[in-house]
């Protein structure tokens, strides 16, 4: 019960701040991105090199990156939901 109760808490404060915003004058839109762990539906592929590669994940990264994101930092645990601070330029 705690472990939901904290989970609701985490995902309704990152809710209020999670849409995109505009940051003072420095130009650059702010996105706050929830990947789900394994245990929410992830696609685990163990490529040539032997790591682990979250299919799912990587495809939905690659398309934020296409569309002119870049990472600023990720939160998280091995198996558990990530969170992922992305940015870009507003004058894209």
């Amino acid at each position: 019960m705690y472990r939901l109760i904290r989970s609701l808490l985490f995902i309704s404060l990152l809710y209020g701040i999670g849409a995109p915003v505009w940051a003072g004058n420095d130009n650059w839109e702010y996105r706050v991105v929830i990947l789900q762990g394994v245990t929410a539906g992830g696609t685990i592929k163990e490529i040539t090199s032997g790591v682990s590669v979250d299919t799912k994940k990587t495809k939905a990264l690659n398309e934020l990156a296409s569309d002119g994101w870049e990472v600023v930092a990720v939160l998280g645990t091995l198996v558990a939901d990530h969170v992922v601070y992305l940015r870009r330029e507003v004058n894209r």
